[in-house]
């Protein structure tokens, strides 16, 4: 470690081993670190902490640690859950915070970002602009573009604009013997895709360093609707008919989360139509529905969607709380729904168990399921409701997992998840990172 210091301070690369930056990078946002740092205890620390600010450093950076064979693990904003860039062997922790360029090309409508740009911030400066990328996670104001490539994100507007790989038009990222790859720009090409290789790579294969996506004119026409039901499954059915008109937004709540966000007993589906022909739609969506019409419900999540305030709130209670994100086709929905509800329930210590339906597609959606309980061992009892969650979605249709990408808590499942594909993977990962030093013990 002390050869990589004093290369990266002859090439004039920052760097940090004080403690608090140590600190600020040995997680992410998976709940069983946020228990461990209440007490007083990092899941890992790295050695040292780089903050390039050029896709060159970048190079430089994992030049040196590929020459010495020295672990790297990458940071954007952190916000993930699912345990992906903790640095359980040290070495260096590589802050992409500092590739934050932002360049618009309002002709062409694509903007093209460093990878730590902030997603707020991209955000908020294309929509003073009249734009918008349409991509917003929960996490928008503290996750990073590099990050949404990485664990292929899914955002709250998903069913109308699509996911993450549906916005790149275009990327560059440096292998771990510090080549930058790069292509040409274009709207689509014929030939395989190598771009997507690094879609939901978590750093695998190397560091993504900069993202050209294409973005949306912010919508002049906007209609909102709120329904109720008696049964998850004819919300789901409405659901289905509802895509047929092209909904910017829709979102399925069980009964107890209704009840969580808008204080009724019922099930219940929001829906939002946006640009040209929104009223239209509307009204049309109004004439299908089977539900019964409400007020004021899709107001009142858009004015809460981004508050994750309880969960800081009820950590140093004790309670263990998470999210478990599933996709499925339409036909086994409901009945997975029912089976995962009842996994997690059965575990001894739950106290809540509920669910919403995030994302659309023409063949299926994704249940975002939650979770909270006050176990008498919070290791043990998180892990048990994952496996018996994630077994419950593979017996009943479902698979294991949506948006929130792998990392090391979804990896047991990867043989089941990725089939005979997953020893192309670990090919892959031999070829492009012979001494392994990136993102060690994910996805492998």
């Amino acid at each position: 470690m002390s050869r990589v210091l004093e290369e990266l301070k002859s090439a004039g690369i920052a760097f940090s081993t004080d403690y608090e930056d140590l600190i600020a990078h040995c997680k992410d946002f998976n709940p069983l670190h946020q228990l461990k740092l209440i007490e007083k205890k990092t899941p890992a620390l790295p050695e040292v902490v780089v903050f390039p600010k050029s896709i060159e450093e970048v190079s430089e950076v994992l030049k040196i640690a590929n020459a010495l064979r020295i672990p790297v693990y990458v940071f954007g904003g952190a916000s993930g859950v699912i345990d992906s860039a903790t640095p359980y062997e040290g070495g260096i922790a590589l802050s992409t915070l500092g590739l934050d360029w932002i360049e618009i090309e309002e002709e062409n409508r694509t903007v093209t970002c460093g990878a730590g740009v902030v997603g707020g911030r991209l955000e908020k400066i294309l929509n003073h602009r009249g734009y918008s990328l349409r991509h917003i996670p929960q996490s928008l104001y503290c996750s990073t573009v590099g990050g949404w490539v990485a664990t292929a994100s899914s955002g709250q507007f998903s069913t109308g604009y699509g996911n993450i790989e549906d916005l790149i038009v275009s990327l560059k990222a440096v292998l771990p013997n510090g080549e930058i790859l790069e292509e040409r720009k274009t709207p689509r090409r014929a030939g395989v895709d190598l771009k997507r290789l690094f879609v939901g790579s978590e750093g695998l294969f190397g560091v993504i360093a900069e993202v050209t996506m294409k973005f949306f004119e912010l919508p002049k026409e906007s209609v909102k609707l709120s329904f109720e039901y008696d049964s998850i499954e004819s919300a789901l059915e409405d659901a289905k008919r509802f895509l047929s008109l092209k909904p910017a937004l829709m979102r399925v709540f069980d009964d107890e989360e209704t009840l969580r966000y808008f204080d009724s007993e019922a099930f219940s589906m929001i829906a939002i139509f946006e640009g040209n022909g929104a009223k239209e739609s509307g009204m049309i969506a109004r004439s299908i529905s089977k539900g019964k019409e409400v007020e004021g419900y899709t107001d009142i999540w858009l004015e809460k969607r981004f508050d994750v305030s309880d969960i800081s709130k009820i950590g140093v209670l004790g309670f263990v709380f998470d999210t478990i994100e599933v996709s499925c086709f339409w036909k086994p929905a409901a009945k997975l729904y029912r089976a995962v509800i009842e996994a997690i329930r059965r575990v001894e210590g739950t106290v809540t168990a509920s669910a919403h339906a995030s994302h659309f597609y023409e063949s299926g959606l994704c249940f975002y399921f939650t979770f909270a309980g006050f176990p008498a061992n919070a290791e043990e009892y998180y892990s048990e409701v994952w496996k018996r969650a994630i077994k419950a979605s593979l017996e009943n249709g479902g698979n294991t997992t949506h948006h929130h990408g792998i990392g090391r808590l979804r990896r047991a499942w990867m043989g089941e998840e990725f089939g005979s594909f997953l020893p192309l993977l670990k090919e892959l990962k031999f070829l492009i990172d012979r001494n392994n030093i990136m993102n060690r013990g994910v996805l492998q």
